[in-house]
């Protein structure tokens, strides 16, 4: 097999595995429904990641990587402070509508093995209230927020974007959505997240 060859199995296995993990919510997924689902034999899936965790490892950086990055230079830009939140909040929500099983994945990993968690988090560079504390800052003092800490205002931001990540299978139950009503759902949250915090229709940033 040509090394050329090689890396296109390897990015289909990881592709697909992401596909089961989290997108399928199947974090259980074996490696035979993964070589499976990648249209390869097992062993492929062993020579390339030597085991189930290993390939989990790699496709958890990947992703979260992806996710921290695209958050990171949204946060670096010059927007104004409204711009820069609306851009956020349609990159966070978009980011779960391509990966709705990522939180529920990352929750349970840090509960089960809080150190692979701390070895992700010291990999990145800035932290995300720490790149907007200054133009917060600047809103506040202007009247235009009530006075709240970076920190709390990025946790509660963060939350009104996750949580309904998490809670997927209990609301699609409670408010009886189907998959499609349910992304229309998480779609329409830009908005409401957008008007709860500066009481305004959110700005088109597409």
């Amino acid at each position: 097999m040509s090394k050329e060859k090689e890396l296109e199995t390897e990015a289909l296995i990881k592709d697909k595995a992401k596909v089961l993990f989290f997108q399928k919510g199947l974090l259980d997924a074996t490696t035979q429904e993964i070589a499976d689902e990648a249209g390869v034999n097992r062993a492929l899936i062993h020579y390339y990641f030597r085991s189930r965790e290993q390939l989990m490892e790699t496709l958890l950086e990947e992703v979260m990587l992806e996710k921290q990055e695209t958050i990171r230079e949204i946060l670096k830009t010059e927007h104004p402070f409204k711009i820069k939140i609306a851009k956020f909040i349609g990159a966070l929500i978009d980011h779960g509508l391509k990966y709705p099983y990522l939180e529920n994945f990352v929750i349970s990993e840090t509960a089960r093995n809080p150190d692979r968690i701390k070895l992700f988090r010291q990999k990145e560079k800035n932290r995300s209230h720490e790149l907007v504390r200054q133009q917060l800052e600047e809103e506040i003092s202007k009247g235009n927020i009530d006075p709240i800490t970076a920190q709390n205002f990025m946790i509660n931001l963060i939350s009104l974007c996750n949580y309904p990540l998490l809670a997927k299978t209990v609301i699609q139950c409670f408010h009886g959505m189907n998959d499609t009503e349910y992304r229309k759902f998480l779609v329409q949250r830009k908005q409401v997240i957008y008007k709860a915090i500066f009481n305004e229709e959110m700005p088109d940033v597409e």
